[in-house]
């Protein structure tokens, strides 16, 4: 895996992520929206999408629904404070991966990356 998509409507979180990614060698494509995301998968595909729930316009759920309708084999991690079991269950049923609950250190991001990269099952972290 060499490319991730990374959708936070926070720029600080965004450059988070990519220094971490690109810590690891992956380069991290960023966008700030769910519309923005969503023109980007219909432009390319990426293995992995990275998705902050709380959101404007398109929150991460909705996101990650359209998202896999475009792309079905992308695996998707939500990172969120909000780990309710309401989005717990929704997060679930839409198909996320896993759900990283903020804040994060980066080796707790790229442990769920790699498990996510190699398991299939949900579950919260």
């Amino acid at each position: 895996m060499k490319d991730v998509l990374v959708v936070d409507d926070n720029s600080i979180m965004r450059e988070v992520i990519k220094r971490i990614l690109e810590g690891e060698g992956i380069v991290a494509h960023c966008v700030s929206n769910g519309t923005e995301a969503l023109e980007t998968l219909r432009e390319r595909s990426f293995p992995l999408m990275i998705t902050d729930l709380h959101m404007p316009g398109l929150d991460g759920l909705e996101l990650s629904r359209k998202g896999l309708a475009i792309a079905p084999g992308m695996r998707i991690i939500m990172d969120t404070s909000d780990t309710s079991p309401k989005n717990i269950t929704m997060a679930q049923e839409i198909g996320i991966a896993r759900i990283l609950p903020k804040p994060f250190l980066p080796d707790e991001m790229m442990d769920t990356i790699r498990l996510v990269m190699g398991k299939k099952e949900f579950a919260c972290i």
